[in-house]
């Protein structure tokens, strides 16, 4: 029995600073049988240039052009393109050590629909692990709290995208999928070697830029909460409720400006999980923060923006 088709999905917005280096790691994995699709989204810079030449040297390498410059479209363009009976995805920015791809196999040989490795996190400066004090295993839907919603890093069963693909026009388009891919899947493989470097030195990331563009989380959650039902197990309900209390009151929040539009985003978000987060009084009294930060979080939850000072 030949070895499954394994598709990697590349987005690219002006990126042929990292090309090369990204290209290079994936066309010289150890596990051959590979598609690798690159869409080049909206890209200003050479990067169409860069890929053709890539082409020339590796027949595995297709190219997909469009003219529009967001992130979640081009990787749904790649995912209905896509031939593959594994799904894999790599941003252009980073690189992946050769094994990468045919350890994560490894793990779905075990009997799992998606693979996780930990990764590298590079900041121009110094490497550390992703996760620490982790080790191989499977990791339920209870457990996959900690694991970062990225779509990278992972290899996944194509069933799992079935009448599914990301947000689109919309940041933290990996965090709207990630939770219903984990329910798809039920739970994790997980595997602690770090086989993936994840570059936060592009300053052409959207997570660089600060401003009112990633007011979202009330579309991103709207999007999670009308693929996730109460009928479904009460573990993929409270791993939706950890993630937005990771993802908004960690981060997010961060960006919300003290102005009408920061109120009516605050509004927006409200009006989303109003009553929809299992779980929600649990999760944030295990959280280690002061417990003024958890009545204001409560308080939030219980009366919107009213019980919230911005």
């Amino acid at each position: 029995m030949g070895q499954p088709l394994i598709t990697v999905i590349i987005p690219i917005y002006n990126g042929e600073t990292f090309i090369d280096k990204c290209l290079a790691s994936v066309t010289s994995q150890t596990y051959p049988n590979l598609e690798i699709i690159c869409v080049v989204n909206g890209s200003t810079d050479s990067s169409v240039l860069k890929i053709n030449e890539w082409k020339e040297k590796d027949s595995r390498v297709r190219l997909i052009v469009s003219d529009i410059a967001d992130l979640g479209n081009a990787s749904n363009i790649a995912l209905d393109a896509s031939k593959g009976e594994y799904i894999a995805f790599v941003d252009v920015d980073d690189w992946v050590m050769p094994e990468y791809i045919s350890s994560l196999m490894g793990g779905i040989q075990k009997g799992y629909k998606m693979c996780r490795s930990n990764c590298i996190m590079y900041d121009g400066r110094r490497n550390h692990k992703a996760y620490q004090n982790q080790y191989s295993r499977y990791v339920s839907i209870r457990e996959a709290t900690w694991l970062l919603p990225f779509r990278h890093t992972g290899l996944y069963a194509r069933a799992l995208f079935s009448e599914l693909r990301y947000l689109e026009f919309s940041y933290y388009e990996d965090l709207s999928l990630w939770p219903i891919l984990v329910a798809r899947a039920n739970g994790v493989y997980y595997i602690d070697e770090p086989l993936y470097y994840y570059n936060q030195t592009n300053v052409n990331s959207i997570m660089s830029i600060k401003d009112e563009r990633h007011l979202v989380l009330d579309k991103v959650f709207d999007f999670i909460l009308s693929h996730i039902t109460e009928e479904l197990d009460r573990e993929v309900n409270l791993l939706v409720t950890c993630l937005f209390v990771q993802s908004f009151w960690t981060s997010n929040i961060q960006y919300v400006p003290r102005t009408k539009a920061g109120i009516n985003y605050m509004k927006r978000i409200y009006q989303v999980i109003n009553n929809k987060l299992v779980g929600y009084y649990y999760v944030v009294q295990q959280l280690n923060v002061p417990p003024s930060i958890k009545s204001e979080m409560i308080d939030f939850y219980k009366y919107g923006i009213k019980g919230f000072n911005i």
